[in-house]
C-alpha cells in the first residue's frame, strides 16, 4: 500500500456541480495523499465523479455535520489530515504552502486556512476568513453540534499565508435558503444549551453584525454586492434568535436537526 502523508476529508450530499473543481485542485499537492468523500446517498452524480477521480468514497445516512466529520476523520490514514468542502478549492499557492508543512512535518500542531469567498460572481475583497482545517490527524477532533461545527485542533496552532478558495451560494435564493436552514440549527444548538433569546437579541445583534460585517470587514468595497451581504448576515442572525424564541414557545415539539 503506497504510503500516504495527508488525508483529504470531504463531507458531501448533492455535490456534482462543485466537486469536480475541488478534485481537480488536489492534484496541486505535492505530497502522497488520499482523498476521502464521505456522502450521505447524494441523489446526483456526487459519487461517480469522486470514484472516477480516485478518490475512496463512503456512503452513510445524514446524521448531522459534526457525526459526518467524525466519521470521516475515522478514516483517515494519513499523518496529517486536510478538511475541505465541497464548495471550496485550492489555489496553486496554497497547495504549495500545504504540501511543504506536510513535508516539514510541522512546525506547528494544526493551521487555520484563510478563505476567499467568490460572491454573486465576483472576489470579495472583506478580510479573508480564518479557519481550522489542516493538522496532525493525533491532534484532531470535532467540535460543535448541528451546525458550524469544526475540526478543533489541540497544540501549537498557526495561519497559512495563502488561503483557499470558497463558493458558499449559487445565487441569492441559495444564499437565503441556507442562511435560514442553519440559523434553525444554531437555535436549536442554543435550546438545547438552555440559552434564550431577548429583546437584545432580536434587536441590537443583527444591528450589530450588520455594522461588523458592511464597515470592520469591507465588505462595503465591494458597492451592492456588500451591501446584499451584509444585510443577509444581519437578517440571518435576526431569524436564528427569533427561532430560538419560537422553540421555547413551543418546547418539546421540534422537527428534525436537519
Amino acid at each position: 500500500m503506497e504510503r500516504v502523508e495527508l488525508s483529504v476529508l470531504i463531507i458531501a450530499y448533492n455535490e456534482e456541480d462543485n466537486l469536480p473543481r475541488l478534485l481537480d485542485s488536489l492534484s496541486l499537492i505535492g505530497v502522497p495523499h488520499e482523498v476521502v468523500v464521505v456522502d450521505a446517498f447524494s441523489q446526483d452524480r456526487t459519487v461517480e465523479i469522486a470514484r472516477s477521480r480516485g478518490a475512496r468514497v463512503y456512503q452513510r445516512r445524514w446524521e448531522g455535520y459534526r457525526k459526518q466529520r467524525e466519521f470521516a476523520l475515522s478514516l483517515a490514514r494519513g499523518r496529517w489530515v486536510l478538511f475541505l468542502d465541497a464548495d471550496e478549492w485550492l489555489t496553486p499557492e496554497i497547495a504549495r504552502e500545504i504540501t511543504r508543512i506536510v513535508e516539514r512535518d510541522g512546525p506547528c500542531d494544526g493551521y487555520r486556512l484563510r478563505r476567499r469567498n467568490v460572491y454573486l460572481g465576483k472576489l470579495q475583497r472583506k478580510l479573508p476568513e480564518k479557519i481550522e482545517r489542516l493538522g496532525r490527524r493525533e491532534n484532531m477532533s470535532i467540535s460543535g453540534l448541528y451546525v458550524h461545527e469544526r475540526p478543533a485542533i489541540k497544540g501549537r496552532v498557526c495561519t497559512t499565508k495563502h488561503y483557499i478558495m470558497h463558493l458558499p451560494y449559487r445565487d441569492l435564493k441559495h444564499h437565503w435558503e441556507k442562511n435560514t436552514r442553519y440559523a434553525y440549527l444554531s437555535a436549536l444548538e442554543k435550546y438545547e444549551r438552555g440559552r434564550r433569546a431577548g429583546i437584545v437579541d432580536l434587536t441590537l445583534r443583527p444591528f450589530a453584525t450588520f455594522l461588523r460585517h458592511y464597515f470592520l470587514q469591507l465588505n462595503f468595497l465591494d458597492g451592492w454586492r456588500g451591501l446584499v451581504y451584509a444585510v443577509s448576515q444581519s437578517w440571518y442572525v435576526f431569524q436564528k434568535y427569533a427561532f430560538l424564541r419560537e422553540l421555547h414557545l413551543r418546547g418539546k415539539d421540534l422537527p428534525d436537526k436537519g
